[in-house]
This record gives C-alpha cells, structure tokens and sequence, in this order.
C-alpha cells in the first residue's frame, strides 16, 4: 500500500479678529467677532485657500500590512491594538467652531502643531457665542467646506449651549452639521464643562455619527480668568487628550483628566 501526502500551502496580503483665550462663553461675551486662518504644512509657504467647491476625499487607505507588537512579531487584529498607520501628507484639515477653537491660541495652537508635523495644512476658523442651532443654520460651516475643500474636519461646539433648558430639541440641529460634513473624516470635540451641564453634551454624542465624538466633559484644565476658556497649557493638555484618541482610534470613553467629585 502506498500512502500519498498531499501539502497545501495557503498565504495571504497580509475671521475678523483674534478671539483671546481668556472670553467668556456667550451668555458674557458680545456676539459676531470670529476669525478664519489657514496654515501651510511645515517647511512651506503658506498658500491662499481654494475657491472652488467640492468634495474632499476621504481618509487615506491603511497599510495592507500587518501590524508588528513591540516584539516584531505580527499584532494580532482583534486583540485591540492600534490601527494600522495613514499618512496625512498633503491632506487639509479644518478645525472650527465656537469660541473653544481658541483662535491662535490654546486648543487650536495645540492641535495646528501635531497636525502640521504629519504633513498637513492646517485650517482654523472660530466665532464667538456660536451655538449649535445658529452652526446650523447658517451659512458659515458651507462656505467654509467650500473655500478650503478639508480632507478632514475637526469641530469644537457646544460649549454655549451647555446650559440651555431642553438640550433633546437640539438633536436635529447636530444631525444637519453632520450632513453638511459629509462624506469628509470628521471629529466633534465636545465642550470642556466648567458646571454640570444640563444634557447637550449627551445629545452631541448621541446624534453626531457617523463624526467620532471626543468627550471633554468636565476636563480639569488649566482656564483663563474666566474660568471657563483654557490658557495655552489647558489647550495644550486638551489637545494631548484628543490626539490620543485620534491617532488609536479609540473614541470608546472619555478624557482621563476629569474631576473627581464629578
């Protein structure tokens, strides 16, 4: 008898003026200063913002490769690793929203130099006392995804709203500033509670897919006089926060620096 072993062998692929850091949320700040910039990636000039409209493509393609642990050996994909790396080489982010975007200054300046150093251009636009029905309806979040065509699209809002009386009525607002978002990669970084807030923060978390939601509630950052804004070290801090979350993926729950008694 002759026993015949057959091997099979498988493989596979793998704005008008700088808002300062230190104004009041809305309901003590004057209405209508606001301010757009735009910066060039490191190492080029600054170049001025696209006019035409349209649709910006999405986010890059990971690496069909698989990932290696800190051993070289392979990461096994669904033992809750990082996801593999994309390139932000050439692609324009946009950061905008209510006064929190911090201008120059604070959040925005911390999260201009992080992105910048992964080769992209980098976008801020704020305005004062926004809140989450008037970012609806207006004109301002369009023409702003029409002038600079944003790859990707990272918005602060909510913190003048963080008190109002029936925050569910808002749900429908966040659904429409999400659907002028899309299809773009897109973030909604919630407001940094000072006090207790009355449910928007909720509200934002429920109804901003398919936007990741960063929750920034009740942070313990270092604020400005007002007690509300942070300085440039609270920027810098928050900033660390929601880079964390963007560059795992891992939008699960929020910040660790919260307050204790909260």
């Amino acid at each position: 008898m002759i026993l015949l072993v057959v091997g099979v062998v498988t493989g596979g692929v793998a704005c008008s003026k700088h808002e300062p850091s230190s104004s009041p949320a809305r309901d003590a700040v004057k209405p209508a200063a606001s301010s757009s910039v735009a910066a060039a990636p490191s190492g080029s000039a600054a170049t001025a913002p696209s006019v035409s409209a349209a649709s910006a493509a999405g986010p890059g393609a990971p690496s069909a490769a698989p990932l290696a642990s800190a051993s070289g050996a392979p990461a096994d994909a669904d033992a809750g690793t990082a996801p593999p790396p994309r390139s932000l080489q050439g692609k324009t982010v946009l950061h905008c929203g209510d006064s929190m975007v911090g201008g120059p200054a604070a959040l925005s300046k911390a999260l201009e130099g992080k992105f910048k150093a992964e080769g992209a251009k980098f976008v801020r636009d704020w305005q004062v006392s926004a809140s989450i029905v008037t970012y609806d309806h207006e004109s301002r979040l369009r023409d702003l995804l029409q002038r600079h065509r944003p790859d990707v699209v990272v918005l602060t809002l909510g913190a003048n709203d963080v008190f109002v009386p029936f925050p569910a009525s808002m749900a429908k607002n966040v659904e429409g500033i999400v659907k002028k978002i899309a299809p773009r990669e897109c973030y909604w970084i919630g407001p940094p509670t000072w006090k207790p807030d009355t449910g928007i923060v909720a509200v934002i978390r429920d109804h901003a897919a398919p936007c990741k939601f960063f929750d920034s509630s009740n942070m313990k950052l270092q604020r400005a006089g007002d007690g509300i804004h942070p300085t440039d070290k609270g920027g810098a801090e928050w900033g660390d926060k929601f880079w964390e979350a963007f560059t795992s993926g891992n939008f699960a729950r929020g910040p660790e620096l919260l307050d204790a008694g909260r």
